[in-house]
C-alpha cells in the first residue's frame, strides 16, 4: 500500500471512493516547471494589480481576447464574454465574491468557460493575466482554481493555498492590521532572515480570546472550527466538483458526486461530533425556520475591501428581509421528504425516478446539493444554498456590487459559524432516513468466512497543542512583484495535533485471501453495554480513519499499520515561500523536483479529537471485507489523480445504515476501547 505523501495537506472525504489513491510521485520537466511558475504567480498578492515587474503583467496589458478568437474552442464563449465585457456588465474590481449569488456567479462561469476553451496553456495563461489585471480578483482567484483543476494541461500543478491567498478569511482583522503595520514600519524586533529575506511575526488567537464570558459554549471548539487546514479543506472540497458545473461537459464522475456530497458531510459531522464530547459538549442542536435560532456567529475578520462580515446575535429569529425565503425552503424540504419516503423522484417532465436502486443515493445527494446534476432543479431547487442565505442573516442587496456575503456564503469561512454544523446536521438528517429505509445487511454481505480478528494493540494515544505558522504576505501590498518575494510576514497560533500511533493487528485465516481492512473510531457512551448497540443506533458517528488493502495467508498474520499512512489523510502543507524556492532551484538546474499526482487531505494534525487530560475513552472498529479482483472501477479526480472505487460498497460501509449484528457473530468485526489523552500544556500553548 502506498503512503500517502503529498505536497499539500487540506481535503479527505473525497478519498473515500472506496479502494486505493493510484497516485504516485513524478520528477518533474522543465516544461512543467515553467507552467507551475506562471499559474503560482498569478495568485501571488492577486488583489494588487499595480505589480508592473510581474512577468504577467505585460502579457496582460497587451493581449487581446477578441482578437485571438480563433485560439479557443467555442467561439460563441468568446463572444458572449466580449459582449459582457464591453457592456461593463462584470462584478466590479472592488465588491466581495460570492459563488452564492445568482448573478456573480453567472459571470464567474463565463470566466471560467473561458478560460476552459483556450486550446493551448500559452492562450490560458495569456487569458489568464489578461482577466487578472481587469476583473475581480475573488471571481478570478474562484474561475481560475476550477479551470486548473480541469484543464489537461495544468494536472498535478499545486496553487497556493487558499488561505495564503486571503488570510483575511482565516485570521481576524488585529492579526491583518498587525501584518500592516509591521509592513509599514519594517517591524522592530523582527529577524532578518537567510538572504536578505526579513521574517515579521505575528501572534494570533481564536475567536474565544475576544467573547465575553457568556459567549456560546460552542465556542470552545474554536481552534476546530476555525483550523486554518480544516477550513482550507473544505473550501478545496467544494471546488472540486462545483455545483454549477455539469459532470458530463466537464468529465466529472457523475456516479459518484452526489454520493460524495453526503458522505463528505456525514463525515465531518461525526468528526465534529467526536470534538464536542471532547469538550463536554452534548448532541448538535436541531432547529427549526420559525424559531429563533441558538448559537451565535461573533466574526472577528473582515473582507479584503474591509466590510466586516455579518454576525448573528444567540437567539436570534430569522430576519424580516428573510421571510420571502421561508415558503420555498419549507417547500422544498416536504418535497425532499416526499421522495424519501415514496420512493420516487420527479424529473423535469414529471416522470417518477425510482430513488431505491443502486443509484438512488447519488440522484439523492445531487437533488439536495441542487448541482447541475440535479434531475429536476426547477422542482427541487437548490436547498443547500437557499439554507445557508437564510441562516447567514447577511442584507439582500439588489446590487451585486454591494453584496455583503454572510460566513455561510464563502466556503472558507462556513465551518466557523456553528450554525453551519445545525444545518448540515438536518441535511444528513435526509440521507439517513433514507438510508434507514434500505434493507439491512445480511450475515452473507458481511462475513468473510475463515477469517477472524484475533487481537489489536495500539499504542497510547495522545494529543496536544503545536505552534502553528502561516504566510499572510497577501494581507499587505507591496512596491514591486520582487520584493513582495523577498518578504516573510506569517502568522502563529496554537493549533490541535496528535502524536503518531501505530495499530498492531493480528488476523487468524485459513486460507489465502485479499481484503479491504476499514478502521473508524467513534464515541463510547458509559450507559451502553454492547457494542452491538453501537451499530444499530450509533453508526453514523464513527469517522472512518483508514482503509487499506491486505493479503492474508494461512495461519496467524500480523499487520502494522502506521496512522501517517491513513487513505484519508494528508500531512502539513509545504508552505508557499518553500515550494517557490524549491521550484526556482529546480528551474535553475541546481535540484531536481518532485510533485506527488494526489495533493489533497483532510489534516492529518487532526486525525484524533482533543480527549481530556485523565484520558477519554472512544470506540475503535475493525471490519475486513473479501476484495475481489476486478471490482474496482478507477477515476481521475482533480487533485487526487488516479483513484480506485471500489464498485458495489456504499461509502462509509458497513456503518452506511444501520446493523443488527445481535443477529449472528461475524468474526471479521472487532471492538475495541481505546482512549485519548491531552496534554496539559495546552492553555499556555494558546493564550499568547
Amino acid at each position: 500500500m502506498l503512503k500517502l505523501t503529498l505536497l499539500t495537506a487540506l481535503l479527505a472525504a473525497i478519498c473515500a471512493v472506496h479502494g486505493a489513491s493510484l497516485a504516485g510521485t513524478r520528477t518533474a520537466d522543465m516544461d512543467f516547471l515553467h507552467k507551475q511558475k506562471k499559474i503560482f504567480d498569478l495568485l501571488l498578492y492577486v488583489k494588487q494589480t499595480d505589480l508592473s515587474d510581474a512577468e504577467w503583467y505585460d502579457i496582460g496589458r497587451n493581449y487581446n481576447v477578441e482578437s485571438n478568437i480563433d485560439m479557443y474552442r467555442d467561439k460563441n464563449v468568446v463572444q458572449k464574454f466580449i459582449w459582457w465585457w464591453k457592456q461593463g456588465m462584470f462584478l466590479a474590481q472592488d465588491a466581495i465574491f460570492t459563488p452564492f449569488n445568482t448573478e456573480q456567479k453567472y459571470e464567474m462561469k463565463i470566466l471560467f468557460e473561458l478560460f476552459y476553451n483556450a486550446k493551448d496553456f500559452q492562450t490560458f495563461y495569456k487569458t489568464a493575466s489578461w482577466a487578472r489585471l481587469r476583473m475581480n480578483n475573488g471571481m478570478f482567484t474562484s474561475a481560475f482554481t476550477v479551470a486548473v483543476l480541469y484543464r489537461d494541461d495544468c494536472r498535478y500543478m499545486r496553487l497556493p493555498a487558499i488561505y495564503e491567498i486571503y488570510p483575511n478569511y482565516f485570521f481576524d482583522s488585529g492579526v491583518i492590521q498587525e501584518a500592516q503595520n509591521l509592513k509599514m514600519s519594517r517591524g522592530s524586533g523582527a529577524a532578518a532572515g537567510m538572504n536578505n529575506i526579513e521574517t515579521y511575526l505575528v501572534m494570533a488567537n481564536y475567536s474565544s480570546k475576544y467573547m465575553t464570558s457568556y459567549m456560546d459554549e460552542d465556542y470552545k471548539l474554536d481552534y476546530f472550527i476555525e483550523d486554518v487546514g480544516m477550513n482550507a479543506y473544505y473550501y478545496y472540497i467544494r471546488h472540486m466538483f462545483p455545483f454549477w458545473m455539469s459532470s458530463s461537459k466537464y468529465n466529472m464522475p457523475k456516479e459518484i458526486r452526489g454520493q460524495l456530497y453526503y458522505f463528505f458531510h456525514q463525515q465531518l459531522l461525526a468528526r465534529y461530533f467526536l470534538e464536542r464530547m471532547s469538550n463536554g459538549l452534548g448532541k448538535i442542536e436541531d432547529f427549526d425556520w420559525n424559531k429563533p435560532i441558538y448559537p451565535g456567529y461573533y466574526s472577528t475578520m473582515t473582507y479584503p475591501n474591509g466590510v466586516h462580515f455579518p454576525q448573528r446575535d444567540r437567539f436570534s429569529a430569522i430576519p424580516y428581509y428573510k421571510y420571502k425565503y421561508l415558503k420555498e425552503i419549507n417547500a422544498l424540504e416536504f418535497r425532499i421528504m416526499s421522495a424519501i419516503d415514496s420512493g420516487y423522484l420527479l424529473d423535469e417532465t414529471g416522470k417518477k425516478i425510482d430513488l431505491y436502486t443502486p443509484e438512488g443515493l447519488n440522484m439523492l445527494g445531487n437533488v439536495i446539493e441542487g448541482n447541475a446534476d440535479s434531475c429536476n432543479s426547477r422542482f427541487y431547487g437548490m436547498y443547500d444554498a437557499l439554507a445557508r442565505d437564510i441562516l447567514g442573516f447577511n442584507f439582500d442587496f439588489q446590487n451585486k456590487n454591494k453584496v455583503i456575503p454572510s460566513v455561510l456564503q464563502s466556503y472558507s469561512t462556513s465551518m466557523r459559524d456553528p450554525a453551519f454544523y445545525m444545518l448540515y446536521k438536518k441535511i444528513v438528517s435526509y440521507f439517513l432516513r433514507y438510508k434507514k429505509f434500505q434493507p439491512q445487511y445480511s450475515a452473507s454481505e458481511l462475513e468473510l468466512p475463515g477469517v477472524k480478528f484475533e487481537s489489536v494493540n495500539i499504542d497510547k494515544l495522545y494529543t496536544f497543542f503545536d505552534s502553528c505558522d502561516t504566510l499572510i504576505n497577501n494581507a499587505v501590498s507591496v512596491e514591486n512583484f520582487k520584493s513582495g518575494l523577498y518578504l516573510r510576514l506569517k502568522a502563529r497560533r496554537a493549533c490541535l495535533n496528535y502524536q503518531p500511533f501505530t495499530y498492531n493487528i493480528n488476523i487468524k485465516s485459513d486460507k489465502e485471501v485479499k481484503g479491504t481492512l476499514r478502521i473508524f473510531l467513534g464515541p463510547a457512551f458509559d450507559e451502553v453495554k454492547q457494542d452491538a448497540i453501537y451499530l444499530q443506533k450509533y453508526y453514523s458517528y464513527f469517522v472512518e480513519m483508514d482503509r487499506f488493502v491486505v493479503k492474508l495467508r494461512p495461519g496467524s498474520n500480523n499487520i502494522e499499520r502506521h496512522s501517517s499512512e491513513s487513505f484519508f489523510t494528508a500531512p502539513r502543507q509545504m508552505p508557499s515561500e518553500q515550494y517557490y524556492e524549491k521550484l526556482n532551484k529546480a528551474i535553475s538546474g541546481s535540484e531536481p523536483f518532485t510533485y506527488s499526482e494526489r495533493m489533497f487531505g483532510f489534516p492529518e494534525r487532526l486525525t484524533l479529537p482533543r480527549g481530556k487530560p485523565e484520558g477519554m475513552r472512544f470506540k475503535m472498529f475493525f471490519f475486513l471485507s473479501p476484495l475481489e479482483e476486478g471490482s474496482t472501477n478507477t477515476y481521475q479526480l482533480p487533485l487526487y489523480g488516479k483513484v480506485a472505487y471500489e464498485s458495489g460498497k456504499p461509502f462509509g460501509f458497513p456503518l452506511d445504515r444501520p446493523i443488527w449484528s445481535w443477529n449472528f457473530t461475524i468474526p471479521n468485526m472487532y471492538f475495541k476501547d481505546v482512549y485519548i489523552y491531552n496534554r496539559q500544556y495546552e492553555k499556555e500553548k494558546m493564550n499568547y
